[in-house]
């Protein structure tokens, strides 16, 4: 049966004691069709075969990002530039061409990993492949690409910085992480980016975008033994080893502290929050259960209905953790209300989560959590894109194989006694940094 197929099945049955039999069919299926290997040079491989899926998606992740750049913004700029020129080819030729098959090709960065990723049709594979190592082998950068990309982020940045909401998370990543990489989004600012040269970006790409620092995942209908010797015999020739860098730790604060930005707007973005955990955490899958329950469930949340419903004071409110992620991540509580109502709305934040910390959660509250975060989880297979990138977290971060999947079987036996455990544990409103934009 279709991957794919299966999951779907498998939700439709979620609420039923069958779901964790159907769960095992699953992991059986994703173990029978999926192949991992690794190259001479170092490049991990991960192929999924989806039967009859008609296209498919490739992934290649660095294990780079902001952590690792000698400069800010660095490492972001060269993830804007990978596709401009390079070697073998005119000005984003290759693009061009991927576009031209039908198929869609990005790239990112973040602060932990960067990746290239291409959807395209079966029959294009070994053509993109292709494209893809020439990328790798070919990039080229100079003034005349930095001419066009930097200004479109710069661009960004400014709107994003006009953006109550974008701003209050920069203003409290920087209080919460000081100069540490987290402390800044991967685009940095305008001064960093106009800092960045040719040379700087040349370095980085040599640096870590190497076959012993990546892991090429490809998901949809594969032939194994073909693809195995294709790769083989072309990507074995991609060379380049790992540079060693330090990377640095981040510097924590234990101290209560308000900061107050003054904008004239009739609204007031609130950020409220405190250093966490990260991913390999193995209490991780529990505060998502926590946090969905608190204030990360939307209308069916703790926040939403006393904020917005039972007080009226915003139209919506949100809390994560924040710790999918190498090194500690944050929990923090966001919202937007009148002026007026900052103080008020701040102290029913704080009180709900000494709430959650002394009494912990119904046995309701959990189930229906469980069960929509084990149904979200199941769908979200339904992408190969999706599931692409969960191989390439594995991979670079180290997880658990097939941890994305073996998540749902964690959630199924979480009980009340254990969140409310890991709520004592992990929420910390002694520490809390409040970040306030707006008027008055």
């Amino acid at each position: 049966m279709n991957f794919l197929v299966l999951t779907l099945a498998i939700f439709l049955v979620l609420l039923g004691e069958e779901v964790m039999a159907d769960f095992y069919k699953v992991l059986e299926t994703i173990d029978k069709n999926r192949y991992d290997f690794v190259l001479d040079n170092g490049l991990k491989v991960v192929i999924l075969n989806i039967e009859d899926a008609k296209s498919l998606d490739i992934v290649i992740g660095f294990d780079t990002g902001s952590l690792n750049e000698s400069k800010p913004g660095l490492s972001y700029l060269t993830s804007q530039v990978l596709l401009f020129k390079n070697k073998k080819y005119n000005m984003l030729e290759i693009p061009k061409y991927i576009e031209s098959l039908g198929g869609v090709i990005n790239t990112s960065s973040g602060h932990d990993i960067s990746t290239i990723e291409i959807k395209c049709l079966q029959e294009d594979t070994y053509d993109v492949l292709s494209k893809l190592l020439d990328i790798l082998t070919g990039f080229e950068v100079d003034d005349e690409v930095l001419s066009i990309v930097k200004p479109s982020i710069i661009s960004s940045i400014k709107a994003k910085d006009d953006d109550p909401w974008d701003y209050t998370r920069k203003v409290f990543l920087k209080e919460l992480y000081g100069t540490h990489p987290y402390g800044r989004e991967p685009e940095s600012d305008e001064e960093s980016i106009n800092k960045i040269t040719p040379i700087d970006i040349k370095n980085f790409f040599r640096d870590f975008y190497t076959p012993d620092n990546a892991t090429l995942a490809i998901v949809g209908k594969v032939e194994k033994e073909k693809i195995i010797k294709f790769l083989t015999e072309n990507y074995s020739k991609w060379k380049g080893k790992k540079a060693t860098y330090n990377v640095p730790k981040i510097k924590k604060s234990n101290s209560k502290r308000e900061v107050k930005i003054k904008r004239d707007l009739k609204q007031s973005t609130i950020r409220i929050g405190h250093l966490s955990t990260n991913i390999k955490d193995k209490n991780r899958i529990k505060l998502k259960v926590l946090n969905h329950i608190l204030g990360g469930g939307g209308f069916g949340s703790r926040l939403m209905e006393k904020v917005r419903e039972k007080e009226g004071l915003a139209y919506g409110i949100t809390s994560n953790f924040y710790i999918d992620r190498k090194l500690e991540g944050y929990f923090f509580v966001g919202t937007q209300t009148e002026n007026k109502n900052v103080k008020k709305v701040i102290e029913i934040i704080t009180n709900e989560i000494k709430e959650i910390i002394d009494n912990g959660v119904s046995q309701k509250e959990l189930d229906d959590t469980k069960n929509f975060l084990k149904g979200s989880m199941l769908l979200s297979m339904e992408s190969f894109s999706t599931i692409a990138n969960f191989l390439i977290s594995e991979k670079i971060l180290k997880l658990d194989k097939n941890y994305f999947l073996k998540d749902i079987e964690r959630i199924s036996v979480i009980n009340k006694e254990e969140i409310k455990r890991i709520a004592k544990e992990y929420l910390k409103p002694e520490e809390l940094l409040i970040v306030i934009v707006g008027g008055e």
